[in-house]
């Protein structure tokens, strides 16, 4: 067992919220940069912080000696403690003002709204009566943002990067579909309809393009699902998407139309680091739980 330092009473009763926040943040998100984002402090605050709290623990948390965090044997085992007060904190406030109003704003792509927001509503409704619930519909990078601004409590996006900081919960497949009517000529550009330049979709797409040396032509773009989908309805152009996710009279194209396959979407839950109800704990975890049992199904 990894012993701590030798904290006396004091130290430990020095613990503050502002110090074990930080210490927790930099672990998840994965670096000083990325947590100063979030809790909107300079690098420097957040290097601070942790210097202090690992004075007053008498021990080193992290090791800053290599290219990617990682925390010592102590800093493991403090992670855990660090958790626990928090959520205590979190717990303790929320038992302070039962009667007050609670908001959780939650953001997440139009498009999963529709397939997964019912079911989640209503589960975590029952349970949280007294829990109103904002939702708040964008691109993934624009949630992303917000979330980092401090405008949005929980965000489900599609992963960017691999080192994103979210907690992944299913792996969607994603094609190459059209409208039934839709026929792609060999002998010209493709003709595509896809989000702004800031979806992951639509870069993925362009560079597996680029990768076999297919010509391609944006026809229309739209930030909307549903602008998109009256788009590709008119049987001209081509798009991606997730395949369960595909509307009805859409089909699925591929290798057999000399396309190349495309990387899977992993959507991964993000939340704000900073202290909340604990029902936002319930809200995380029923997302997982919907989307699971929707892909089960699938």
């Amino acid at each position: 067992m990894v012993a701590i330092g030798n904290p006396d009473s004091t130290a430990l009763a020095a613990l503050d919220s502002d110090l074990l926040l930080a210490f927790v943040t930099v672990a998840d998100s994965g670096g000083f940069t990325a947590a100063a984002r979030y809790l909107h402090k300079t690098q420097s605050t957040i290097s601070l912080r942790i210097s202090t709290l690992e004075s007053r623990l008498d021990t080193l948390l992290i090791e800053r000696n290599s290219r990617q965090l990682k925390l010592t044997g102590d800093g493991e085992t403090f992670l855990v403690y660090a958790r626990r007060l928090l959520q205590l904190q979190r717990e303790a406030i929320a038992a302070l003002g039962r009667s007050r109003p609670v908001t959780l704003r939650f953001g997440l792509p139009e498009d999963y709204a529709d397939t997964w927001l019912p079911a989640l509503l209503e589960r975590f409704g029952a349970r949280h009566p007294d829990v109103h619930v904002h939702i708040h519909c964008r691109m993934s990078t624009e949630l992303l943002e917000q979330l980092e601004k401090g405008s949005l409590d929980i965000v489900l996006a599609v992963q960017h990067e691999p080192s994103s900081g979210g907690r992944p919960v299913i792996t969607e497949e994603v094609v190459w579909t059209a409208h039934r009517r839709f026929e792609l000529d060999a002998e010209r550009p493709i003709p595509l309809a896809l989000f702004p330049e800031q979806c992951a979709y639509r870069r993925r797409a362009l560079a597996a393009l680029a990768d076999i040396g297919r010509d391609w032509q944006l026809v229309s773009t739209s930030q909307s699902p549903s602008g998109l989908k009256v788009i590709v309805g008119q049987g001209q152009t081509l798009t991606v998407g997730e395949r369960r996710l595909l509307p009805e009279g859409w089909k699925v194209m591929g290798a057999a139309e000399g396309l190349p396959p495309l990387p899977p979407a992993v959507l991964e839950v993000h939340r704000s680091p900073s202290p909340m109800h604990p029902a936002f704990d319930d809200f995380v975890a029923l997302i997982a739980e919907v989307l699971e049992e929707g892909d089960q199904q699938a």
